[in-house]
């Protein structure tokens, strides 16, 4: 009789500890979604100094939204064209800029995803390491 008293006096302690895990899981993820949007503030930091651009030009370039959102990465003939090698600005030329990024075993990966319909989407990234393609994950639908 004791042992299932017992059982059920531990649950309580079980589901804190549960608790526990996921709380650190999404404290961890805080610390590098901080981490990423202090390299992105620091990369735009250090292009809003660039020699190369004009004397009182604005700090963003004048992309509109629907550009910085662009779905120029759908064409699969793009994707054909990638290489190892290649740098991310010329990732970035071809397919247009990611729809996320994340760094992920220290590569920056560029993350390349659209919603269609309720339960599917559409994905694809390119792992960028030292600046240059490693590896391409064409899009696969999901």
């Amino acid at each position: 009789m004791t042992r299932p008293l017992l059982v059920l006096l531990m649950l309580p302690m079980a589901a804190v500890a549960a608790d526990d895990t996921r709380i650190s899981f999404l404290e961890q993820e805080v610390r590098n979604l901080q981490r990423q949007v202090q390299a992105l503030s620091t990369q735009m930091n250090e292009l809003q100094r660039r020699p190369d651009r004009p004397a009182g030009a604005p700090a963003a370039t004048n992309r509109s939204a629907a550009a910085v959102s662009s779905d120029a990465w759908i064409d699969a003939g793009k994707w054909k064209r990638l290489q190892r090698g290649m740098s991310e600005l010329e990732v970035i030329d071809l397919l247009g800029p990611p729809t996320s990024m994340r760094d992920e075993h220290g590569a920056r990966v560029l993350l390349y995803a659209l919603e269609i319909g309720p339960t599917g989407f559409l994905g694809g990234s390119v792992w960028i390491r030292d600046h240059v393609v490693e590896e391409v994950k064409t899009p696969t639908l999901q």
